[in-house]
């Protein structure tokens, strides 16, 4: 059936945004108008009266009226009806599509800037209790927080950013539902979890970003694996498609994300302290048998001889979410960043 205006009826209805207001607002409108069908069935005994009254010189020209009134009063329902219950119709789907379009959010946990002056390696801040960095900071320095962080999550995005501008970003799934990152990291008894599944559903990169080929999260494929120990080194996240130790292996040569060269994986613990500890570390192959020059991003690191500063590449932020969405690639990152409705199929 094709859809008519009326103006008259489409001034009741609110914003389309509020959903529930449209459609009991119509629902009111189309109630009113099958009022009019009720009219027709009162207003015929008073048509057949004037017409019994044939002898009294009013009734031929009210007679005629009320026909024409009785008419259309029958026809007026009948359309206006059917019209209504066509806008119903449309509007339900407009509903529909507005309902399946609001996504979750994602939530900021934590921010790394390698070179901010704090070392985030493995024994600092992943399985702690406590809040590290000011909101107002959050994009731009070493940042955790602690609510994200016991927050149960279903899914997790990495994003490198330049101060919140997105440079790339990866989203994963995690294969053991609703528990938090905390939980998570806590979790390095035995640890080498490998905590995702399927790989990225989603990757980004912005056009014209740089030093991707060595970057421990965007310049390697497969999942992320959680507090990777082996012998008495340690990484907090890596790929699975970068090069990763054996248990009993001592080469330091795993990079990834919060990491450390001296420490007891399974507990955070080290007796060189911050010596070793650093915050990224390049996709390089530099085992400790022959090589001496591992290269870091940044500053943020220990005094130990082997570890060289470089270039920083971004701040990497580590967001969840319970709800399966991409991370706006034209909006600036946030503590909270509305995600965009994703279809896998």
């Amino acid at each position: 059936m094709k859809i008519t205006a009326h103006l008259h009826i489409l001034l009741l209805l609110p914003s389309l945004c509020v959903s529930v207001n449209v459609t009991e607002t119509l629902e009111n409108v189309i109630g009113h108008a099958l009022t009019l069908q009720s009219a027709v069935n009162d207003f015929h005994p008073l048509e057949e009266l004037i017409g019994a009254n044939k002898e009294t010189s009013w009734s031929g020209d009210a007679g005629n009226l009320a026909r024409k009134i009785r008419e259309e009063l029958l026809e007026m329902p009948r359309q206006l009806i059917s019209d209504l219950l066509d806008l119903q119709l449309l509007l339900q789907d407009l509903v529909e599509e507005e309902d399946a379009e609001e996504c979750g959010s994602w939530m900021l946990g934590m921010n790394l800037n390698p070179s901010d002056g704090h070392i985030m390696g493995y024994e600092e801040g992943w399985d702690d209790d406590r809040n590290i960095g000011e909101d107002a900071n959050a994009l731009s320095l070493d940042y955790l927080n602690q609510t994200v962080w016991t927050m149960p999550a279903s899914y997790i995005a990495i994003a490198r950013h330049h101060r919140g501008h997105l440079d790339a970003v990866k989203v994963f799934e995690f294969k053991t539902k609703s528990r938090s990152l905390s939980q998570r990291f806590k979790d390095m008894d035995p640890g080498r979890r490998i905590e995702t599944v399927g790989g990225a559903l989603y990757t980004y990169t912005a056009p014209g970003a740089l030093n991707l080929g060595d970057d421990p999260i965007f310049g390697v494929g497969g999942d992320l694996a959680f507090n990777w120990g082996y012998s008495d080194n340690g990484n907090r996240i890596v790929l699975t498609g970068g090069h990763l130790s054996e248990e009993g292996v001592n080469d330091d040569n795993t990079h990834g994300l919060g990491n450390h060269f001296a420490i007891d994986p399974k507990t955070g613990s080290s007796s060189h302290n911050s010596v070793w500890s650093h915050e990224i570390s390049n996709i390089q192959d530099c085992p400790l048998s022959s090589c001496r020059t591992v290269k870091m991003q940044g500053t943020d690191h220990g005094t130990g001889p082997h570890l060289i500063s470089g270039p920083v590449y971004g701040n990497y932020a580590i967001y969840v979410a319970e709800s399966l969405t991409m991370i706006p690639t034209s909006a600036q990152l946030d503590l909270v960043v509305p995600g965009i409705c994703m279809n896998l199929n």
